[in-house]
């Protein structure tokens, strides 16, 4: 699993990125912290998506939010979906 940490600014595009690389996604809203200014912030999580994937969205959203840098974060999980 990977987790994109970003600034909540600009959520539609941050909508629309996810929405053009990948099926699904979870989008948690939260407050963060930046060289000691606190942000309202996002994080998405994502499962099943190639680190290649992962790079051009967090490259996207990092350019969409005039941000120095976007933090992903590399999960360890095993998963299962339940389908019956």
């Amino acid at each position: 699993m990977y987790r994109i940490y970003t600034e909540d600014v600009n959520r539609q595009d941050v909508y629309a990125t996810l929405d053009s690389h990948v099926s699904g996604y979870t989008v948690l809203e939260t407050i963060g912290s930046w060289k000691g200014q606190r942000e309202d912030s996002l994080i998405i999580e994502l499962l099943d998506v190639p680190a290649s994937t992962v790079t051009a969205i967090a490259r996207t959203i990092r350019a969409h939010n005039k941000q120095e840098s976007v933090l992903v974060v590399v999960v360890p999980e095993s998963h299962v979906f339940i389908t019956d």
